[in-house]
């Protein structure tokens, strides 16, 4: 597959992964990747896309980055999220500060409490009124010294149980980041999925608890980016991938998975050429800015609603239809209308997210919308590659199609008239070999070869009986 279209995106941001790409020698596709999650962080809570009166959508993106080890992960997430975690530590260094102050407050604040309680026992004992004092008590409560928020942006190795609790009680809108993945996927926050989803479609989510006070997070946010090397990714679809697909997690996701055609390892040479940061630097300085009108607007309550020009309303429009028209039984997304439902969603978000980083509180142009289109489209053939040729949907498909064409001739049919009059989604690319061969391995079918070399498929010995025929796609043609 080739490379992630960079050259899509708006001048600084591309030049930015250049320029990261020239320091890391790290795949274009994964450095755009932490690239998009820290426009998702940094904007999430601040905007909006409204694309019409029925669908507005919060900015949060789901990023998942399958690379093994070597791919530059680590060297580049601190690259790119180096305003995230210099906001973090002077955060952490400023709530501190406050903590130490808040418990001799706290201290004081008790000692009051207990004086109040105590009037209220004597004169209880004596049979007094009460009143008075118990107005004074609830009047103390509201005078209570709270614990500092500490405003964290960046989680990565927390529970979601952990997780919840900040995001209810410091800020309701974090990145659960993780460079080397593992540890995220081995914990319980990867497998609650219908907290993940809820914050992915901005929706209140209620927390119950037995042993303390139950809570709900409204308006929160969660910008997830995980990159993960291929075996743990492996092993963790065959723990919770049925049920992280099924819950549409997987969906909300633009994933990318660094094969030997994405990985730079084996180009990497030394260079001693001076590398410059000036876009990098430009970068860090918009996201600065993003962070700090983040901290004087806290509240996401206040966020701005970014709507489409009237151009780039039809553009978003005619890419959905595209979308939808290409959900069909023997269309590009078979088998992926999970993906495909979430696809414009995405589209929207990210021509937002391009828009504001870009040019701010402006209307969403119709060239974001574009530039997040082919952005999206391209993780879209990610996620078949990765998705798309389970349960056997596409051998099933070509077993329909030659069912019907044997019931009508009961002749062997030549391989090069699959792939031109064959299932429309099989006469392209690789996919049509790989179908074949495991066809051939069940012994459904048989490749025979004429005196010219041409190939021909026959039938097998189970051709009329084989797990194929259970998917409801054999019944197409």
């Amino acid at each position: 597959m080739s490379n992630i279209p960079v050259n899509a995106l708006p001048d600084l941001i591309r030049e930015t992964i250049y320029d990261i790409a020239e320091h890391t020698q790290a795949p274009r596709a994964l450095i755009t990747s932490s690239v998009i999650s820290a426009l998702s962080l940094a904007c999430q809570g601040l905007i909006k896309v409204k694309v019409n009166d029925s669908l507005e959508y919060n900015t949060s993106i789901f990023s998942l980055v399958i690379a093994n080890s070597g791919e530059r992960k680590t060297s580049v997430d601190r690259m790119v999220l180096a305003p995230f975690y210099q906001h973090d530590k002077a955060k952490l260094a400023q709530s501190d500060e406050l903590k130490s102050g808040h418990g001799t407050r706290l201290m004081a604040w008790r000692e009051r409490e207990k004086g109040i309680l105590s009037q209220i026992r004597k004169k209880t004992v004596q049979g007094q009124c009460t009143a008075a004092l118990s107005d004074a008590l609830v009047e103390l409560q509201l005078e209570k010294p709270l614990l500092p928020k500490m405003n964290k942006l960046i989680y990565n190795n927390v529970t979601p149980e952990a997780l919840q609790h900040a995001m209810y009680n410091h800020g309701s809108h974090v990145g659960l980041i993780a460079d080397e993945g593992t540890n995220i996927l081995d914990r319980k926050v990867m497998n609650e999925f219908s907290f993940t989803c809820s914050m992915w479609d901005g929706v209140p989510f209620s927390v119950e608890r037995k042993t303390s006070p139950s809570f709900t997070i409204v308006n929160g946010r969660i910008t997830l980016s995980v990159m993960v090397q291929k075996k743990p990714f492996d092993f963790y679809l065959r723990r919770q991938g049925e049920k992280a697909r099924g819950s549409g997690f997987f969906a909300r996701c633009l994933i990318v998975n660094i094969d030997e055609q994405l990985s730079t390892q084996g180009e990497r040479y030394i260079d001693d050429r001076p590398k410059s940061s000036h876009y990098l630097t430009l970068f860090h300085k918009r996201i600065n800015e993003l962070l700090n009108e983040k901290d004087l607007q806290d509240d996401v309550s206040f966020e701005k609603v970014l709507s489409l020009t009237p151009a780039a309303l039809y553009e978003w429009q005619e890419i959905y239809n595209l979308i939808e028209s290409r959900i069909g039984p023997d269309e590009d997304y078979a088998n992926m209308n999970d993906f495909a439902s979430k696809l414009a969603n995405n589209v929207a978000r990210l021509s937002a997210l391009l828009s504001y980083f870009t040019q701010g509180e402006r209307l969403i142009e119709k060239e974001y919308v574009e530039s997040a289109w082919l952005i999206c489209e391209w993780y879209m053939n990610q996620a078949i590659n990765l998705f798309g040729y389970e349960d056997g949907y596409y051998e099933a498909l070509l077993l329909s199609w030659l069912h019907r064409e044997y019931s009508r001739s009961d002749v062997r049919i030549k391989y090069n008239d699959i792939r031109r009059f064959g299932p429309n989604v099989l006469r392209k690319g690789k996919l049509l070999d790989k179908v074949i061969s495991n066809l051939e391995k069940e012994r459904v079918i048989e490749i025979d070869y004429l005196r010219h070399g041409a190939r021909v498929v026959c039938r097998d010995r189970n051709f009329h009986d084989n797990i194929f025929h259970k998917n409801p796609v054999f019944k197409y043609y």
